[in-house]
């Protein structure tokens, strides 16, 4: 059964779809995880008359050995149907993500120059202990999780599908390769917390990043989940006056 690998199963992760104004954001979510961790923030943009659309990525929301069995290619296929499906029905599109859903959102905006803006929430640029998985693989199916010790409104699996942390790694080098091609303006999150992510991860995007429009903010006290944890408000805060800014700027 599903259930005995996730956490939260009574939570909704599936994909959501809020129809608003011609401004349409993409949102993706994070590795094992599901939409419920982009969900408070695409209620917040559908709050302000924004279009917003979180697809469930390929291998996710199910059982874990479906996150070993796909590929890379298919979460940014994923990803690139909905922003296309996006851009046919609003003006601009801009694209947000959590972690590997940042990744997706830098290969994404590398790819179609025609998105708007990028607003990432500890893009998983580095991930802690995460390349033991290319040998691990060979061992086992999954890596259990710790115990969390909070509990956040998060739907996702509590086991590492290794051949999917390896598609994670292979993601995460493609995205490092075209970061000198993302020319849009990025506002990006980290937390001084995350034990998932390293902060050098902040320090990449501020070597690499093609555009000359980028807004680090680092953050004293979220773990990893940023959208969920405890500065939540203040990261949904200042998501929306960025917004308001480039969108009036």
């Amino acid at each position: 059964m599903a259930e005995n690998y996730m956490i939260h199963p009574e939570l909704d992760g599936s994909s959501f779809a809020y129809q608003g104004g011609k401004t349409g954001f993409l949102l993706l979510h994070g590795f094992t995880a599901t939409t419920t961790e982009v969900r408070p923030l695409g209620e917040r943009l559908h709050a302000a008359g924004h279009t917003v659309s979180a697809p469930l990525l390929p291998g996710h929301g199910t059982h874990p050995d479906d996150l070993n069995k796909v590929r890379w290619q298919d979460w940014l296929q994923t990803a690139e149907s909905e922003y296309l499906r996006l851009t046919e029905q609003c003006e601009e599109v801009w694209v947000a993500g959590e972690s590997m859903g940042g990744l997706l959102c830098l290969l994404l905006a590398a790819k179609n120059p025609d998105i708007k803006n990028l607003m990432l929430y500890a893009p998983a640029l580095y991930v802690n202990k995460m390349s033991a998985a290319y040998m691990l693989q060979y061992f086992m199916k999954y890596l259990t999780k710790k115990p969390r010790k909070d509990d956040f409104l998060w739907k996702g699996y509590n086991v590492y599908p290794l051949k999917g942390a390896v598609e994670l790694l292979k993601l995460q080098k493609e995205t490092r390769k075209v970061l000198g091609m993302v020319k849009q303006p990025t506002l990006a999150f980290f937390s001084e917390k995350d034990a998932t992510v390293k902060l050098a991860a902040s320090d990449l995007m501020k070597r690499k990043l093609g555009s000359k429009e980028l807004e680090l903010v680092i953050l004293k006290e979220s773990p990893h989940v940023i959208l969920l944890a405890n500065e939540q408000e203040k990261v949904l805060e200042h998501t929306l006056s960025y917004l308001t800014e480039k969108m009036n700027g």
